[in-house]
């Protein structure tokens, strides 16, 4: 799978139109978002590059788009993650778990659930 690059602006538009059951148009993409937060045409500019880069895609109708994905939330979040481990730990999950580990940065709670994951695994 290809690792596609989402800019944090475009990444707020992906989460609507994955949340989305249909395609949707800009002006329903404007809704979701908070009031005054982009004009209309910034709007249209993030769809564009999303459609550019081959992320979304959209059906004609009249004269509305319709954008959906293409691009589905889980094999982003995947190729995020492993571009993070790889970046950051050297691809290796237990490095990742081991400095979140050394750093007091798991609960207890964490722990106990990360152990029952593993120990149902086997």
């Amino acid at each position: 799978m290809a690792r596609h690059t989402i800019t944090e602006s475009e990444y707020e538009l992906m989460k609507i139109i994955w949340k989305a059951e249909n395609p949707m148009t800009i002006g329903e993409i404007l809704k979701q978002l908070p009031e005054n937060k982009w004009t209309r045409n910034t709007v249209a500019s993030l769809l564009v590059r999303l459609s550019d880069k081959g992320i979304i895609a959209y059906n004609k109708e009249g004269k509305y788009h319709y954008y959906y994905s293409v691009l589905q939330e889980q094999d982003y979040s995947l190729s995020e993650t492993k571009s993070f481990l790889s970046k950051m730990f050297g691809g290796s999950v237990k490095n990742m778990v081991a400095s979140l580990y050394a750093n007091k940065a798991l609960s207890q709670k964490d722990i106990d659930e990360l152990r029952n994951l593993l120990d149902t695994e086997k």
